[in-house]
C-alpha cells in the first residue's frame, strides 16, 4: 500500500465531459512525477460527466494507484469543484490545472521551484514575459487581467487561469465563497494577498486549440461575476 504521508503534491483537476482529454492528462502528470521524482496524487473532480470521464479515471487509478476521482451529483460551477478538490488533496503543495490539455504539464516544475524559494502561491501565467496564449479572446482577457491587477494591488499579469501552486496552509486559511471558475480564481488571490501571503508566477504557454470536447466558460458571465466579487472583496473584505 502506498503511505499517503508521504504525499507531497496534490494535482487538482475539475471534469465535465473530459473523455477525449482525461487519459492524456493524467498520463501526462504522471510522467512529470516519475521523471522529477515527485511524490504526488492526482485529484479528478467530476461534474457528473454524460461522457464517462469519471469511469476512465477510476479506470486509470488501477494502473497508477494514486488517482482520486469524485464525482459530485450537483453542477453549481467550476469554483466548486476547485474548492472540493482542494480540501480532498492530502499534498503539502497543491497545484491545480485545467483538464482539456491546453496546459503545458511540464510547467509543474516550474511551479514548485518557485514555491520552494519561498512563494506561497505561484500562478502560471500566459501573459507574464515568455508567456503565450492562443486564445482568440487573449486580447479582452488580458486587458481584464490588467484591470484586477490595479484594483487589487497584486503585480502580477494572471488572475483567471487555474494552473496555479499553493500551499496546503494558505488554502486552509481562506475563506472562500465564490462557486463560479473565475471569480473564485480571483478570490483566491486577493484574498491570500490580503492575507500577507507572498505571490509570484512563471510564464506558460497555453493553447486554446481543443481536439476535444468544448470550453465550458462563458466569458460575459465569467467577467460579471469576477469583478462583481471583486468589488465585494473591496468593499468588505469578504
Amino acid at each position: 500500500m502506498r503511505d499517503e504521508s508521504k504525499i507531497e503534491v496534490s494535482v487538482v483537476m475539475p471534469t465535465l465531459n473530459e473523455a477525449g482529454n482525461i487519459t492524456k492528462m493524467i498520463d501526462d502528470v504522471q510522467e512529470v512525477f516519475e521523471e522529477n521524482d515527485i511524490k504526488g496524487e492526482i485529484v479528478v473532480v467530476d461534474d457528473y460527466s454524460e461522457d464517462r470521464t469519471a469511469d476512465i479515471a477510476k479506470g486509470l487509478n488501477s494502473k497508477y494507484k494514486n488517482i482520486k476521482v469524485i464525482v459530485r451529483n450537483v453542477r453549481d460551477g467550476a469554483g466548486a469543484a476547485l474548492v472540493v478538490g482542494y480540501q480532498a488533496a492530502r499534498g503539502k503543495v497543491i497545484i491545480s490545472i485545467e483538464a482539456d490539455c491546453s496546459c503545458d504539464v511540464s510547467d509543474i516544475v516550474n511551479l514548485l521551484e518557485k514555491i520552494n524559494q519561498g512563494y506561497d502561491v505561484v500562478v502560471a501565467s500566459r501573459y507574464a514575459k515568455g508567456g503565450k496564449n492562443t486564445k482568440t479572446t487573449a486580447k479582452l482577457s488580458k486587458f481584464a487581467n490588467i484591470i484586477i491587477s490595479k484594483i487589487t494591488g497584486i503585480k502580477i499579469h494572471e488572475f483567471t487561469i487555474a494552473y496555479r501552486a499553493f500551499t496546503k496552509e494558505v488554502f486552509e486559511n481562506l475563506n472562500l465563497v465564490e462557486k463560479d471558475g473565475n471569480a473564485l480564481l480571483v478570490e483566491f488571490l486577493y484574498k491570500a494577498h490580503r492575507a500577507g501571503h507572498k505571490i509570484g508566477e512563471i510564464p506558460t504557454s497555453y493553447s486554446a486549440y481543443r481536439k476535444y470536447g468544448q470550453t465550458k466558460n462563458a466569458i460575459i458571465k465569467a467577467g460579471f461575476n469576477t469583478f462583481k466579487a471583486l468589488g465585494r472583496i473591496y468593499l468588505t473584505g469578504k
